[in-house]
């Protein structure tokens, strides 16, 4: 129930007009059924004996208010008229129906990626590739699947009571009797919903676990296979698999138990019934004909609503999940920054910084400073706070104690998203799409033009390759870069830094990769930019610290300057 109100509530004109129709479509189905009776009356001749009296005047007084004339051909109308309403609204009904699913699995993933991409960044780094991909794909598809076994639920509930009314008309006692009989077959069968929704529920934690694992092996691919150890990811991979297939092959299982088992007992009951019928109760063959075709359709429609609920559980799990991992990003959303214009002319200073993950202090009292238009260039060992250095200048991190200030301006009262619309930013590993160089370099900003992304290109040395390519900059690169060297690859991604021509162009090692000859060009590049660029470079490449105005070691939490022997023995 709770998730048919949210249904509801999120998407209240779709569910309206999608029952609406529903329930108009039941009744028209019903009220065709109801003239089965009279017209079997008429056929066999027999108008008496065959409906209690108060019914037989109701159908009569009916038929006369609607200047409709008691004959077989009338009657025969009025069914196919009323077979062709209902056919048409659920025709209407079920078109809505398959919208409002695709709006779902639209809503739910655009609603987490915004989400996820306004949330703080240290909560993004704890999350697990796999588990983000699997939320967009398996549980938004499945939470939208959800909303259409909800309006299945609604056509059958709908149908059912419509069936119920007429079966109540032409016989209440029968009628009464079939529904307990009904509770009871229900009852009976409850167990296989509930094994249904556990599986449902094991199935969730299984797909995710299982896409995080896929993901984590396919990046770490290569090297395993270069070790020959492939197969251990095979056999991690197979027993996360094989634990699904448990998992679905229980949830199989007890939908195809439940299906049986309604009808075994639905048969028998209604066998059991017309005997009864006949040999008790001595009813007219035409009103167990009627009663027949309306209880079967009734205790149909019945066991299916309770087979559309085992659906709608082996989802729910999938619907909450994904809600879940929705509500949890937007909690973790990125405190506010300011709303000042942000300017780099004189430099950047981080005073007096503290910070840290948890218990464990990562900089103290830590001072940086960055002047505007030189090339600055950050060594020290692994895991000292170079990045982090880089990532709270970013404002991707904030500081416990002390501020970064942009022009004498702290970053808090910066407007964050102009101020990164300054920075390239060049990490260590290339992130490239499987696209085009140059939808590479422009990376979906309309506002950096060819001749940008072009300028762009020859400034980060790729040019002389781009020129040899067939295609030049409309040479799709392949998956991750597959198609070019290491080197290439990080030269396109500097491209994309500066295309936009930022101010403050940040290289996270982001020259490891290149030969030293083009890495002494590109360094020569970004060093002759002259004042349009403040240049601040995680590096241990010598060609980088030579260049470089001023170079600073970073390590146990603080940041000491080197003079020009200090940095070329650092680089030595």
């Amino acid at each position: 129930m709770q998730l048919i109100k949210a249904f509801f509530k999120q998407y209240p004109a779709q569910c309206l007009v999608v029952w609406s129709c529903l329930i108009v479509a039941s009744i028209a189905e019903g009220l065709s059924l109801s003239t089965l009776l009279p017209m079997l009356s008429i056929a066999t001749g027999n108008q008496s004996g065959m409906v209690d009296e108060k019914t037989s005047d109701f159908l009569t007084a009916a038929l006369h208010d609607l200047a409709i004339s008691p004959t077989i051909g009338t009657m025969v109308l009025i069914v196919l008229v009323g077979l062709v309403i209902k056919a048409l609204l659920t025709l209407l009904a079920y078109r809505q129906v398959g919208f409002t699913v695709a709006a779902i699995a639209t809503d739910v993933r655009l609603a987490f990626l915004r989400a996820l991409s306004a949330s703080r960044w240290e909560y993004f780094l704890r999350q697990r590739t796999g588990r983000l991909a699997n939320s967009i794909s398996t549980e938004a598809s499945s939470s939208a699947s959800a909303f259409q076994s909800v309006a299945a639920l609604a056509a059958l509930l709908s149908q059912s009571v419509v069936f119920i009314g007429v079966a109540l008309l032409i016989n209440w006692r029968i009628a009464l009797l079939a529904l307990a009989v009904g509770a009871v077959i229900f009852g009976l069968l409850k167990v296989m919903v509930s094994i249904s929704r556990d599986a449902g529920g094991r199935q969730k934690g299984l797909f995710q676990q299982l896409m995080s694992l896929m993901t984590d092996s396919l990046s770490s691919l290569k090297p395993l296979k270069s070790m020959a150890r492939e197969g251990e990811m095979d056999d991690l991979l197979e027993r996360q698999t094989r634990e699904l297939n448990a998992t679905m092959r229980t949830q199989v299982l007890a939908s195809e138990v439940l299906k049986a088992m309604q009808e075994l007992l639905i048969g028998l009951v209604l066998v059991a019934g017309v005997a009864v019928s006949l040999l008790i109760w001595k009813l007219q063959l035409a009103e167990i004909m009627v009663l027949t075709i309306v209880l079967a359709r009734m205790l149909t429609r019945l066991s299916k609503v309770q087979q559309e609920y085992q659906k709608l559980a082996s989802k729910e799990a999938f619907y909450w999940a994904m809600t879940e991992a929705v509500d949890e990003a937007r909690a973790a959303r990125e405190q506010p920054f300011g709303s000042r214009t942000p300017t780099l002319t004189s430099g950047i200073h981080l005073a007096a910084l503290d910070f840290g993950y948890g218990d464990s202090r990562v900089l103290e009292q830590f001072e940086l400073e960055i002047p505007a238009g030189e090339v600055t260039a950050l060594i020290g060992p692994s895991g000292a706070g170079k990045t982090t250095a880089v990532d709270l200048i970013i404002g991707l991190l904030r500081a416990g104690k002390g501020d970064v200030l942009v022009d004498g301006v702290p970053l808090t009262d910066i407007d964050i998203r102009k101020w990164r619309g300054m920075i390239g930013y060049v990490p260590q590993d290339t992130v490239l799409l499987h696209d085009t160089i140059l939808n590479n370099v422009r990376i979906g900003n309309a506002d950096i033009t060819e001749a940008d992304a072009l300028w762009a290109l020859d400034k980060a040395g790729a040019s002389g390759f781009v020129a040899e390519l067939e295609e030049g900059a409309n040479t799709v690169v392949g998956e991750h870069g597959a198609r070019f060297s290491g080197g290439q690859r990080q030269r396109i991604v500097i491209a994309r830094a500066l295309a936009h021509r930022p101010k403050l162009l940040i290289l996270d090692e982001a020259t490891s990769a290149l030969d030293p000859a083009t890495e002494r060009a590109v360094s020569q590049t970004l060093r002759g930019l002259g004042r349009d660029y403040t240049v601040l470079a995680i590096s241990h490449r010598p060609t980088l610290m030579e260049l470089a105005d001023h170079v600073y070691r970073i390590e146990n939490g603080k940041a000491w300057r080197l003079n020009r022997d200090q940095a070329s023995a650092e680089a030595g």
